[in-house]
């Protein structure tokens, strides 16, 4: 087998993956929607210097283990484009994060 066909091979079956497990969020703690909804309202307003207040809330809830690591990475993932200017984005990372836990 080519390494391209093996390659095709490995694509197929993560889009596959992909499709079955969802391309969400996971469940979240409430501390965790609390700061997706802080952030969603930060983007929305564009409001640049509230990103490092709020990033420095995110690491001490993570050192209180008040949120997980993954949550505290996803929320930094949005903070990142936040501070890229790319609010769009951000915004609706956030709002995505917080639709996915409906129904939880």
């Amino acid at each position: 087998m080519k390494p391209s066909e093996r390659l095709g091979g490995v694509l197929a079956i993560v889009v596959a993956l992909l499709v079955v497990a969802g391309c969400g969020y996971g469940e979240v703690s409430p501390k965790a929607y609390q700061f997706a909804k802080t952030l969603y309202g930060l983007c929305n307003r564009q409001t640049s210097e509230a990103i490092d207040p709020v990033a420095v809330q995110i690491g001490a809830a993570r050192e209180a283990e008040e949120i997980t690591q993954r949550e505290a990475d996803w929320l930094d993932a949005i903070l990142n484009d936040a501070r890229a200017g790319d609010w769009s984005a951000a915004q609706a990372a956030a709002r995505r994060m917080m639709e996915d836990q409906v129904g939880r």
